[in-house]
């Protein structure tokens, strides 16, 4: 039995390392080779599991995401019978989390490492953005990698990300992973995606009301961060940022919201339908939804106008409501807070301190993109959140290890 432990040992930190890779600093640049390897390695993973892992089911990033799968499942059978189980490909990326945990807590993962691969994701992210728009001139650069407002999402989730190498770093080099988050700005805003540049500024506010709360933000670096920012924001409007394409729709929708109280463009139009649909066909159905395949096309017949030809909802509270009713509202915000309730229980104050603003700020830039786009259910996305509860569940664990 040892001679068989000790393989598995030897090969589980670099299964965890690859999936890092893949999904932070490869899927920001090649989404699908991305996501086909971190699957892979998902699946290799769990044939790796073995009978002293079972107790990894007492983390609260398993067990929450575990149970939030259970539910889902119970009401997309529910509704769809047994085929409905089906529906579950959708999440399929957070299968992963229980191996992948098992293997990162016997892995040593240095936060700087984590953060190093999440800079080269968004410094990868911004060069895309940078080279598809002075090659074609186009107003929503994306489109080289995927979506434009998947790769506006992902950029600044990914760049959010790295700061975990200032938060947790020492010394002036520290500050060299601020630039994360700065490469995600200019991919958000060469995508003219407004949801991403909401998000962005939702995150930032997060950021720092959770650094003060936790202590971690003093008032002096606070007020000097400030000043920078002011001082970063004045330069870029000279330099032309409010020509990007998501500052000048988000302006055009300000305009209208003071004008008439809503934005007037057809896309804005066009999902308050499916909203109205979405919430209608949960009312219609609010224990076990209308299943996986089923739910658009019940809120679409419940929209006082209908919609034709939509993959989803367009928001993924509504999403998991429309499909599985409460059970899919609660598996809804177990997976969200998987992360922050995982960095909750860190024994080390410091620790959890930093780990509780870093999943805070990630979450809420997640439910924020989730308004307005799906974001569960996207394979890239879903993957990212996967390896966002894996990396604090790493981190919790490490970091914690070393200060002891």
């Amino acid at each position: 039995m040892q001679n068989i432990q000790m393989p598995q040992d030897t090969l589980r930190p670099p299964l965890v390392l690859a999936a890092m890779v893949a999904a932070l600093a490869m899927a920001p640049v090649a989404p699908e080779a991305a996501n086909i390897l971190f699957l892979a390695i998902g699946a290799v993973a769990f044939l790796m599991l073995r009978q002293s892992d079972v107790k990894v089911v007492r983390r609260p990033a398993v067990w929450m995401t575990l149970t939030g799968l259970t539910l889902l499942a119970l009401a997309y059978c529910g509704s769809s019978g047994a085929a409905g189980i089906v529906g579950l490909m959708f999440v399929v990326p957070l299968l992963t989390v229980p191996p992948l945990i098992a293997a990162a807590l016997r892995t040593d993962l240095p936060p700087r490492l984590i953060a190093v691969l999440a800079l080269s994701g968004a410094a990868g992210a911004a060069a895309i953005a940078a080279a598809e728009f002075t090659s074609t001139g186009t107003s929503r650069v994306g489109e080289w990698v995927a979506n434009p407002i998947h790769f506006a999402d992902l950029a600044l989730l990914v760049g959010f990300l790295a700061v975990l190498g200032t938060l947790f770093g020492r010394g002036p080099g520290r500050w060299l992973f601020l630039l994360a988050p700065l490469f995600a700005t200019v991919a958000v805003l060469l995508s003219g995606t407004r949801g991403a540049l909401v998000a962005l500024v939702a995150m930032l506010g997060t950021a720092v009301v959770a650094g003060i709360l936790v202590r971690q933000i003093s008032w002096r670096q606070l007020a000097v961060g400030a000043v920078l920012l002011l001082i970063g924001l004045f330069a870029a409007w000279i330099g032309g940022v409010g020509q990007t394409s998501a500052v000048q729709r988000v302006m055009v929708d300000l305009a209208d919201i003071f004008r008439t109280g809503l934005p007037s463009d057809e896309s804005t139009s066009l999902r308050l339908q499916m909203y109205e649909g979405g919430l209608n066909a949960f009312l219609a159905s609010p224990l076990v939804g209308h299943g996986p395949f089923a739910f658009v096309e019940a809120a679409a017949s419940r929209a006082s106008v209908r919609f034709e030809g939509a993959p989803h909802l367009h928001n993924d509270l509504l999403d998991f409501a429309a499909s599985g009713g409460v059970p899919g509202v609660v598996a809804y915000f177990l997976f969200l807070l998987a992360p922050v309730a995982e960095a909750l229980k860190v024994k080390d104050p410091v620790t959890r301190k930093t780990l509780v603003l870093l999943s805070a700020t990630l979450a809420v830039g997640f439910f924020v993109m989730g308004l307005t786009n799906a974001m569960f259910g996207i394979l890239n996305l879903t993957v990212f959140y996967a390896t966002a509860t894996l990396v604090i569940a790493a981190l919790a664990q490490t970091v914690t290890t070393r200060r002891d």
